[in-house]
C-alpha cells in the first residue's frame, strides 16, 4: 500500500487525524542548522517529536498575539471605545493622553 493510501486510510479510521498535514516541519535543533520539511508519511517518532516542538513555538506565540489583541479590545471598551472609534486613541485619551 503506497504512503498516499495509508495516509487516507488512517483519516478516515481516525477522527483526530482528519487534519493530519502531507508534510511536517523540523525544526533546526542542535547541530541541524536549517528545518527539515518531511513527508509525514515517513516521519520517524522523533521527527513528530520534535516537529510538535515547532508546532508549539508558533502556537505559544499565536496565544500571545491572541491575548494582546484581546486586551486592547477589552481596555478600549473599558476607556469607552465603541464600534469604530479606534481603540489605542481611546486608551490612549483613558491615560490622560492626546
Amino acid at each position: 500500500m503506497s504512503i498516499t493510501k495509508k495516509l487516507a486510510v488512517l483519516r478516515e479510521q481516525h477522527f483526530g487525524l482528519d487534519k493530519l498535514p502531507e508534510t511536517i516541519r523540523v525544526p533546526a535543533l542542535g547541530e541541524r542548522r536549517d528545518d527539515t520539511l518531511k513527508p509525514v508519511g515517513t516521519a520517524s517518532i522523533d521527527d513528530l517529536a520534535f516537529a510538535l516542538i515547532g508546532l508549539n513555538e508558533r502556537a505559544s506565540a499565536l496565544y500571545r498575539e491572541i491575548d494582546a489583541v484581546r486586551t486592547l479590545h477589552d481596555e478600549g471598551r473599558k476607556a469607552g471605545a465603541l464600534g469604530a472609534d479606534i481603540a489605542i486613541d481611546a486608551l490612549i485619551a483613558a491615560k490622560g493622553g492626546k
